[in-house]
């Protein structure tokens, strides 16, 4: 029924995306389940797709072997530290890999949603501690981020931001303009400096560094309709901003495949769409501008959870 309706809908408002947008669109993975084999199989394939449709490979950010949620999904499938490894290995001959990170106030109650660091749940020292075996994991595997990072649960604050400047990140894909996919800290910080939809910016830490910004702007389709896709897009786009740059993104588990597949299809036919890819963005060929956010130092200051 929903289908019929939505049909109906979409024969008297089409929701097209005015031609004086141009739509620089990549695609982000939030990698969370390789160790299921079918799940791999069906990534791997959509990478392959994915680059004969728009010429581009996407981005798949990846969670360490060491972090609880996806250390408790190798040992239900029987997948030892080196077959993930081992997995990622090929999965970067498809695409570009980055690191995903999900954190915890108590890694052994990591089932618990209590548990799980989001947004005023927060504790630096575990924070740090996590993020340090991450990245300690990826090294020991030979494993890049490439300097690409996307967040779990869309948490994001200044500590983690410092965090990833300090290990040379140069992109990270967790702000969004889209109710979704942000927490408080990244909306805050996106209304404070009037930060439109698709706008590239750069967020630097004085004293310590910066990290540019491509925005999340919606996640991938469910259903056949492209114009679901364009009606949510719409929604945040603003007309003083018509080069709009950003990720679409879903996780490796609730793709699907066939209507992702269809959107780009769709997309790939339009004038006003062209596409990237993350080595477009890190040698520079997208000739972007960024604009400046500073952190204030006020930020690190204060009590907080440690």
């Amino acid at each position: 029924m929903k289908t019929l309706l939505k049909k109906a809908l979409y024969q008297f408002k089409s929701y097209p995306i005015p031609s004086s947008y141009n739509l620089q669109l990549g695609y982000i993975f939030h990698t969370e389940m390789v160790f299921n084999d079918k799940m791999f199989k069906d990534l791997l394939h959509f990478c392959s797709e994915f680059k004969a449709i728009t010429g581009t490979q996407p981005i798949c950010t990846v969670m360490s072997g060491v972090s609880p949620k996806v250390a408790d999904g190798m040992r239900q499938h029987k997948c030892e530290d080196k077959k993930l490894a081992d997995r990622y290995h090929e999965l970067g001959g498809f695409a570009t890999l980055g690191y995903h990170g999900h954190f915890y106030l108590n890694p052994a109650l990591f089932k618990r949603k209590e548990a799980e660091i989001r947004s005023n749940n927060f504790s630096k020292q575990n924070l740090k501690e996590q993020f340090t075996r991450d990245l300690e994991w990826f090294s020991s595997h030979n494993l890049p981020h490439n300097g690409l990072y996307a967040a779990g649960w869309w948490f994001m604050n200044q500590h983690l931001l410092a965090m990833l400047i300090e290990a040379g990140f140069a992109y990270d894909f967790s702000f969004s303009k889209h109710i979704h996919f942000r927490n408080q800290f990244s909306h805050k910080l996106m209304l404070e400096n009037e930060l439109r939809a698709g706008e590239p910016f750069e967020i630097t830490i004085p004293g310590q560094g910066s990290i540019k910004e491509i925005q999340n702007l919606t996640g991938s389709p469910s259903t056949p309709h492209f114009q679901d896709f364009t009606r949510n897009l719409l929604h945040i786009l603003d007309p003083s901003q018509p080069r709009v740059t950003g990720v679409i993104n879903s996780h490796d588990y609730d793709l699907d495949l066939k209507n992702t597949l269809l959107l780009f299809r769709n997309l790939e036919k339009l004038s006003n769409v062209s596409f990237f890819d993350a080595n477009q963005l890190l040698d520079k060929r997208l000739n972007l501008s960024y604009k400046p956010v500073s952190l204030s130092s006020t930020l690190f200051e204060g009590p907080s959870l440690t």
